[in-house]
């Protein structure tokens, strides 16, 4: 494996306040299988369950997963917990990290205990509210504001820029607005598009920390765009050189819009070139200063798996796995898009940038019920002299074909 992950210290992890029994209780089982003949040396297995809410009681407990073959146990951490006192029931999120050989399966018994230590991991977080700043050993990723700049001074919590790590120690940045602007959207009676980095704390803003999973969670109205509810979901993982970003564009009434746009990365200058994968496997490498007639030819279609900007010179690259793009509508049916593709461009000089554009500079009508939906992950990587790519296919590769998880209730 090209990348060595982090290795976790498995001790034990979040609390759950009062499991009743200090015995190791059963309460699921789970079977993993590796269907894509694939080597996995660092996952997390994420899944929902619904458990009875009768296992609350006085004491602190928390949960661990124990792989039945072997009898290794490895701590879970619960994302997300909510009771429903009227029917008695817990809905629990549970994530917990896995490796695994190509064509594996592997059973885990998700079992009580009393809490003790804290797992120890590189997942690090400052701040609070929107005004975040989150780390790994790979890249850090500030979500502050800057008010000495009217177009970062917003506090949205949208990135506005990411050091990467790895001996680079290279801080991307956008000296125009914020690095991770997308979605962003434009009615006609206006002179500028808003983007999602305009929101001024959002109305919902949930945080959840743990030391295998930060995760973000923000809904409102987008900024003047009174028709769009827009959801977006940040998740930052312990040992993996990727983030990924959830968004979706409701539209809860019908709006005119001559611009609809999403994954969008915009960049100062300092990448030399691009490259990415189109959905027939081919795979284009080019300069930025030779892409206007390749890319006007034929440009890259919005269903391309991966693509990233690099610096030939210092060899560092940052890119997107497009790992769901979905315009289905609330009905079923499609959700309006026009010349639908996605744009390589300069937003000054020798500044670049890429995004999915759904509506392409063209009036078009949006009806209610309309919905867009993307989840990305965006990764740091290392150019390879031997395969320049290697890296982005490699997470590509399994975050577009992940684990097939099952639950069995007890």
């Amino acid at each position: 494996m090209f990348i060595k992950p982090l290795n976790i210290i498995f001790v034990v992890l979040a609390i759950i306040a009062g499991i009743s029994s200090a015995q190791e209780n059963t309460i699921l089982q789970i079977n993993i299988n590796e269907n894509h003949g694939l080597d996995r040396d660092l996952e997390y297995v994420e899944f929902s369950c619904q458990l009875d809410a009768d296992l609350l009681g006085n004491g602190n407990f928390s949960l661990f997963a124990q792989e039945s073959n072997t009898g290794l146990k490895i701590d879970c951490q619960v994302s997300y917990l909510q009771l429903d006192s009227a029917n008695n029931k817990l809905l629990v999120r549970i994530i917990f990290p896995v490796s695994f050989n190509a064509f594996e399966e592997k059973q885990y018994l998700i079992k009580t205990k009393k809490s003790g230590e804290s797992v120890v991991s590189d997942l690090k977080l400052r701040g609070q509210g929107t005004e975040l700043v989150i780390e790994n050993k790979f890249y850090q990723a500030d979500l502050r504001k800057n008010p000495a700049m009217e177009p970062q001074s917003y506090m949205s919590g949208q990135i506005m820029q990411i050091l990467i790590k790895m001996r680079f120690d290279q801080l991307l940045t956008n000296s125009e607005n914020r690095l991770h602007w997308a979605p962003n959207f434009k009615r006609p009676e206006l002179e500028y598009y808003t983007t999602i980095a305009h929101w001024q704390l959002p109305k919902i803003n949930n945080l959840s920390i743990g030391p295998y999973l930060i995760s973000t969670l923000r809904k409102d109205l987008a900024p003047d765009h009174p028709e769009i509810l827009l959801t977006a979901r940040y998740r930052f993982y312990a040992g993996l050189p990727y983030f990924r970003f959830y968004s979706s564009m409701e539209m809860i009434d019908n709006v005119w819009l001559e611009l609809l746009r999403n994954d969008e990365m915009t960049s100062d200058s300092m990448f030399t070139h691009m490259a990415f994968e189109r959905p027939d496997g081919e795979i284009i490498d080019i300069a930025f200063s030779e892409r206007h007639e390749l890319l006007k030819n034929q440009p890259i279609e919005n269903e391309s798996p991966w693509l990233c900007f690099y610096n030939i010179d210092r060899g560092f690259a940052f890119g997107s796995i497009r790992i769901k793009y979905d315009n289905t509508d609330i009905t079923g049916g499609d959700s309006p898009t026009y010349q639908a593709h996605t744009q390589i461009g300069e937003w000054i000089k020798g500044a670049p940038y890429w995004n999915r554009r759904l509506i392409h500079d063209q009036l078009s009508f949006i009806p209610k019920g309309s919905c867009y939906r993307e989840d990305n992950a965006y990764v740091v990587f290392t150019i390879k002299d031997h395969d320049k790519f290697q890296d982005i296919r490699y997470w590509a590769e399994r975050l577009l074909q992940p684990l097939q998880v099952n639950i069995q209730y007890p």
